[in-house]
């Protein structure tokens, strides 16, 4: 039996190998859009930080795959679905047969109208290729502005506080928020910021992004003028389903699953960050992150595509550290 994986991030890997746990002959095939092998995404802020080195991102070595006999294909992404067929295509055209298929694309951050002018002169903070290049410019930079939401969003903000940046937050909100469960919290979050030093500018919004001679200027809707010496910004945060278009697969704004992390067509499944699954409690769908749910998801969804039948226990919250604070973020809010 074949099991194709479209995604070589956390959930992906770890179907793969929960796969291969089960039935050693089966085949399996993942395929990821990046060049790396697969790696641990959640220790990218330490890796920036250099509290580890790059080996030690690594996910799964070329030998770890080889003693699974996982098939990795790097560098390459899904053009499209066939579910009627059972068959996927890829950019270069090549066609590809499945008998079970795990959809594990994951997010990204994405840019509206008004900042999608400017894209070139955006620094991103998402993937491996971001944090490489960041590593090149951030011993120049000394002026950051930030303009987004969630927790990834946080968690910029607290590396270049510990790297001794100057940091500029901007939010639509009224008060920083960044949709965590804030009663263990000894202060608000906002005033925190303030307190590490972080400028925050709250009701506003980036609407343009110019080159200067040191760096950029950045105005907000209200006209402010700010230079920096670099911009993080973006407007939403996106799964990554292109390769669902046109096919039946059922979707929101992710992948519909129910708890078996089964999609809408037969032997299709999807898991980690570009699903949405139904939450009982507040009786709708909503977008999962973290890494503990691509974790428990990934095992479920191999498992599941090995004929067991198990269902995800939906996890309420992720907890992180905040500069020596621990808090928990929702992911559902």
């Amino acid at each position: 039996m074949k099991h194709v994986i479209i995604g070589a991030g956390v959930a992906g890997i770890t179907a793969a190998k929960t796969i291969k746990e089960m039935n050693r002959d089966a085949e399996v095939v993942v395929i990821g859009d990046e060049l790396f092998l697969p790696y641990k995404r959640y220790l990218l802020t330490e890796f920036l930080c250099d509290s580890i080195k790059r080996d030690e991102l690594l996910f799964f070595s070329v030998e770890m795959l080889k003693e699974l006999g996982i098939k990795l294909r790097k560098g390459e992404y899904v053009k499209s679905i066939e579910p009627s067929e059972k068959v996927i295509k890829l950019h270069h055209c090549e066609v590809m047969h499945y008998d079970k298929l795990l959809i594990a694309t994951g997010g990204s951050p994405g840019l509206g109208l008004v900042l999608r002018p400017f894209k070139k002169h955006i620094s991103f903070y998402y993937s491996l290729y971001d944090t490489l290049l960041l590593k090149e410019k951030l011993p120049e930079v000394r002026k950051c502005i930030v303009y987004g939401d969630g927790v990834s969003c946080l968690d910029l903000i607290c590396v270049l506080c510990n790297l001794g940046k100057q940091v500029t937050y901007i939010t639509r909100e009224e008060r920083a928020t960044f949709g965590l469960d804030e009663i263990d919290f000894d202060g608000e979050l906002h005033e925190f910021l303030e307190e590490k030093g972080v400028e925050v500018i709250t009701e506003e919004q980036v609407v343009s992004i110019e080159e200067s001679e040191h760096g950029y200027k950045v105005e907000t809707i209200q006209q402010r003028m700010l230079t920096t010496d670099i911009v993080f910004a973006w407007d939403y945060y996106k799964p990554n389903i292109s390769c669902i278009e046109g096919s039946a697969i059922e979707k929101k704004l992710g992948i519909l699953v129910n708890t078996r992390l089964e999609t809408s067509e037969k032997d299709i499944y999807s898991a980690g960050d570009c699903v949405e699954i139904y939450h009982p409690n507040i009786k709708c769908y909503w977008i999962n992150f973290g890494l503990p749910n691509a974790l428990a998801q990934g095992e479920i969804a191999g498992k599941n595509m090995s004929g067991q039948n198990e269902e995800y226990k939906i996890q309420e919250a992720i907890v992180f550290d905040l500069m020596g604070k621990s808090l928990k973020a929702r992911w559902w809010k």
